[in-house]
């Protein structure tokens, strides 16, 4: 008879049968199997008066290993439990335990073990509680947080307390973390988690919105975009596209790509992770990178068209192998064979694996747009197309006001009329201004000193032009387009848009 039959028969004889089978079991049965079939019968009628005699059940939250072998990254559910923990209830407990918070000077306040708190949630009272760490989990420490409450309110608590906790943890964590900038690893280094794919420094970059030399109308058009990225959550979910968004920025070098993506990171208050794909091995290893990134990011390939050869056609070279050439210490070339290709490249911008982590915007950057393979940057996976182009007047006035702290000057107006004829990037500008403020010269000084380096360049450029236009024909960038164009249009420098783009 198996156990599960004995328990049947067990719950089911009432207590007068149990009389009359009394004497036969005790004379006939086998030693032992009276007292084995009477301990089911207690057990059994004890665990159905357990729940009135103690209605609270309990829930553990249990701390992660520290180490993990072939993870896929997952939310730390302990961890947003205890920032929610020591931003609200423990300023209620007497005994607490403080920790230097990884990032920042501050600590983190928890629970002292076996000491509990009240929380309430919708009129109902619940309690948590820290739990030591068993004998057997001390190698590891595996702590838990244990929250204990009435059965009564079980679908309450299951269903919308506990979500509740790990989006209010979650707040906190990102709160008071320190945002970070993240390279990878070599392609040999590789393990299995992000500490060991990526290695990072605090990010810190001064540049907002608010000091990018850049048309007002194109900075408010970018901001606009950022912000209808970032709140429309339920609006990805509703149409079934992953929470991602690409951006392709393109121009001249010194037109301020990389301060794009800072003052980007800076206004959104999200990390970056800038893959130097060169040091990637294959799509697998791609892949992985991928997946050891967090939300609320900004992954950066920039000068997508010298990290490798993807600026043929997709179907000669998604699947070749590519032979880049690296510098040595030595000043001499050894050749590195990089599995990575086109078609892995697309895979990680918007292929099955790019949905596995919500709210991020992936960024290119470019010298020659002209050169990359349309597949790369068509809409859909390059969604916001931004041309940096030459420092215009309007950008001109963001780097004065900078610079020199100033808004308004008489020389302005020279400055306005050269920059309507001559090319010169905001870091030539800037370099320019900074040269001279650093001599402790005013803004007269300064201004005359940037208005000799554009007559300057007027000059060339008068020279360039009695040259063949053939030598001018592989310009990628020029003066004046300013396109920024997404499935709404095209903006130029003057804020006005066209509908060359339009859906």
């Amino acid at each position: 008879m198996t156990t599960m039959d004995q328990g049947w028969l067990a719950s089911n004889i009432g207590s007068s049968g149990w009389f009359l089978l009394a004497p036969l079991l005790a004379a006939y049965a086998p030693r032992g199997l009276p007292k084995m079939y009477f301990n089911l019968h207690l057990r059994w009628h004890v665990r159905r008066l357990l729940p009135f005699l103690d209605p609270f059940v309990t829930i553990d939250i249990v701390s992660k290993p520290d180490i993990y072998i072939d993870r896929i990254k997952s939310s730390d559910a302990y961890e947003e439990v205890k920032a929610y923990l020591s931003a609200g209830c423990s300023r209620d407990a007497r005994e607490l335990r403080a920790e230097g918070a990884l990032e920042g000077d501050g600590f983190i306040l928890s629970l002292r073990e076996g000491q509990e708190v009240a929380d309430e949630f919708h009129g109902v009272t619940v309690w948590w509680s820290s739990v030591p760490p068993e004998k057997e989990d001390r190698v590891g420490q595996l702590r838990s947080l244990r929250l204990t409450f009435h059965q009564r309110h079980r679908e309450l608590i299951v269903d919308e307390y506990l979500p509740h906790v790990r989006r209010s943890g979650r707040t906190v964590l990102f709160r008071n973390r320190r945002r970070r900038l993240y390279t990878n690893k070599k392609s040999l280094e590789y393990a299995s988690t992000r500490d060991e794919v990526w290695s990072y420094v605090d990010f810190k970059h001064p540049t907002t919105f608010d000091t990018l030399a850049m048309h007002p109308d194109k900075k408010t058009k970018i901001m606009d975009d950022l912000d209808d990225f970032r709140n429309n959550k339920d609006y990805y979910n509703r149409i079934g596209k992953a929470w991602k968004r690409g951006y392709l920025l393109y121009g001249p070098p010194g037109t301020g790509k990389s301060t794009m993506i800072a003052a980007m990171a800076n206004y959104l208050d999200y990390d970056i992770y800038d893959i130097e794909l060169t040091m990637v091995r294959s799509n697998n290893d791609l892949r992985k990178l991928l997946i050891e990134t967090t939300g609320k990011s900004i992954i950066v390939i920039e000068d997508i068209d010298c990290s490798l050869d993807l600026t043929g056609q997709r179907g000669t070279s998604e699947d070749l192998p590519v032979h880049i050439d690296i510098p040595t210490l030595n000043n001499k070339k050894r050749k590195r064979t990089s599995e990575v290709t086109l078609s892995g490249l697309l895979n990680f911008i918007d292929g099955i694996w790019s949905a596995h982590i919500d709210q991020q915007i992936i960024v290119f950057t470019t010298n020659y747009v002209d050169k990359l393979d349309p597949a790369l940057i068509r809409r859909g996976r390059m969604d916001l197309h931004v041309e940096m182009s030459y420092c215009c007047f309007e950008a001109f006035k963001t780097l004065a006001k900078n610079y020199l702290g100033v808004n308004k000057h008489p020389l302005f107006d020279t400055v306005k009329e050269l920059l309507q004829t001559v090319e010169i990037t905001p870091a030539d500008v800037a370099e320019c201004l900074m040269t001279s403020e650093r001599t402790d010269h005013g803004a007269d000084a300064c201004l005359e000193c940037l208005i000799n380096e554009l007559k300057k360049k007027a000059s060339k450029m008068e020279k360039d032009k009695e040259k063949p236009e053939g030598e001018a024909a592989g310009k990628a960038n020029g003066k004046g387009n300013g396109d920024m164009a997404n499935g709404r249009g095209v903006l130029d420098d003057d804020g006005d848009s066209s509908d060359e783009y339009e859906y």
